[in-house]
């Protein structure tokens, strides 16, 4: 049995080493061993030893590796506190580490961790919501949908990644359960690849293209890149564009400088994987 977990509260920190320890070179440099300087510390309240070992699910098997050995019991204690079992049940974990400030308004903007993309995330799943609410799904003949895909920043290639066959397999399985195919459907789809977008940065707009320079709180961004970091076609941006003059949605145009790099999305992975038609827009926002 797998379990999802979330745990709000902080559970390990990153301290940071003090200026005065730092030579005037290291400062300046502000670079970081990823291997050496940041490890998350896990404390304990003062003066507590360490929790009792996890007891084995059979106490049988006395030759047997404890459940979860590999690693700290502390932390195994507290992921098993927030999956609502023993640490003994506890066989193995997958967890990664986030920031657990909690997100603010500051005026009209919004600051909070992992914006970039559970943004667009939610945006998706809530206009599939609203769409089907407003009884506009009754007359349609056509099949929305929204998927969200693990590892993006990493690379996209696992079983879950959108760099896979999950996507394809799944749109074969649900259009076989209404007697048709992808392959008669493929020509006619398209595909909005929604992540967040670079906007104006006031300490940097030198990093910005002149002609192409978005502001938050002003539209959608379309993005496009000739070397194919997004998969936007012209009809695709057009659409966008139609869809935000009938809305009332201001929509904003980026590419990045020529002298810089140019980051990407799942969208050309997927309109690759797909043979479907694809726009890559986003919410504007600053630091990713």
């Amino acid at each position: 049995e797998e379990r999802l977990v979330r745990m709000d509260a902080p559970v390990c920190f990153i301290p940071n080493l003090a200026i005065h320890l730092q030579t005037p070179e290291e400062r300046k440099a502000f670079a970081i061993n990823a291997e050496t300087q940041l490890k998350p510390v896990m404390c304990s309240p003062c003066g507590a030893g360490p929790p009792p070992s996890p007891p084995m699910e059979d106490e049988g098997q006395a030759d047997a590796a404890p459940r979860g050995a590999q690693h700290h019991e502390a932390l195994l204690a507290a992921v098993a506190d927030a999956a609502g079992v023993p640490p003994g049940r506890v066989l193995d974990v997958d967890l990664c580490l986030m920031d657990a400030t909690p997100p603010c308004m500051m005026g009209d903007f919004v600051s909070t961790p992992r914006i970039d993309n559970v943004l667009s995330t939610w945006a998706a799943v809530d206009g599939l919501a609203a769409f089907a609410e407003s009884g506009a799904l009754d007359q349609s003949v056509d099949i929305a949908c929204a998927a969200s895909f693990d590892h993006e920043e990493v690379g996209s290639t696992s079983a879950t990644g959108a760099d896979s066959q999950v996507l394809g397999r799944w749109l074969d399985a649900a259009l076989a359960g209404l007697g048709g195919r992808w392959s008669e459907v493929a020509h006619r789809s398209f595909l909005l690849s929604c992540d967040c977008a670079h906007g104006l940065h006031p300490n940097y707009a030198d990093k910005h293209q002149a002609e192409h320079q978005c502001l938050l709180g002003s539209g959608i961004v379309i993005k496009t890149n000739a070397n194919q970091r997004y998969a936007t076609t012209p009809i695709l941006a057009q659409m966008v564009r139609d869809i935000g003059a009938r809305s009332a949605v201001p929509i904003q145009e980026f590419v990045v400088r020529n002298d810089c790099p140019c980051g990407s999305t799942i969208g050309p992975l997927l309109s690759a994987q797909l043979g479907v038609r694809t726009v890559d827009i986003g919410a504007p926002q600053w630091a990713m």
